[in-house]
């Protein structure tokens, strides 16, 4: 699919996990190659990583540093979006790993191009970093960040957007893996 365009959000600090979550193993593979293998299953040439860490250059994707550091997802997804070429960008969290192509494929198929953003809902939760952002928001993200509004939700609330909710056959390949209990539970 060369008019869409992948994000991957890698810049995170970690913090309840206490190390870098995109180079957590799962049978032996970082969870990030996990991602990038999904996303180029479902035929996503154009993936980009956005994250300070050079350990991610292995994968031969284009790493690219947010623009505003320290600003969590609102900064990386303006950061994915003001780097884009395309009009459609999937942006994901680094911490899911299971991810799996046909998820992409059917979030892309699902799109309501009226609409600016499509995230997903897992169960009762919306993930608005499983999602397909339309470059035309990039300037919403810019001036928010530059009020220090830095709340994902909040943004997307103002934005016209969808929200489609994952078949539950699905859902255990959402799940974010964002402590190090939920790392525990994974690798069982």
């Amino acid at each position: 699919m060369s008019e869409v365009s992948a994000y991957i959000l890698a810049g995170g600090r970690s913090s309840r996990m206490g190390s870098d979550k995109g180079m957590l193993l799962l049978n032996e593979t970082v969870f990030i190659a996990h991602i990038v293998k999904a996303l180029q299953e479902a035929s996503i040439q154009n993936i980009s990583i956005v994250s300070t860490n050079m350990a991610y250059d292995f994968l031969n994707c284009n790493r690219i540093e947010d623009v505003y550091k320290d600003k969590g997802p609102v900064g990386g997804i303006f950061t994915a979006l003001s780097h884009s070429k395309t009009e459609q960008n999937i942006i994901l969290s680094v911490d899911i790993p299971l991810i799996s192509a046909d998820v992409i494929k059917w979030l892309l198929t699902n799109i309501d191009k009226e609409k600016q953003i499509t995230q997903v809902k897992v169960v009762d939760k919306t993930s608005p970093l499983i999602a397909v952002y339309n470059k035309s928001v990039v300037s919403i993200f810019e001036e928010n960040l530059k009020k220090e509004q830095l709340k994902l939700r909040m943004i997307v609330d103002e934005i016209q957007h969808q929200t489609i909710e994952v078949p539950e056959k699905w859902c255990t390949l959402l799940q974010n893996i964002n402590t190090k209990e939920d790392y525990k539970n994974l690798i069982k």
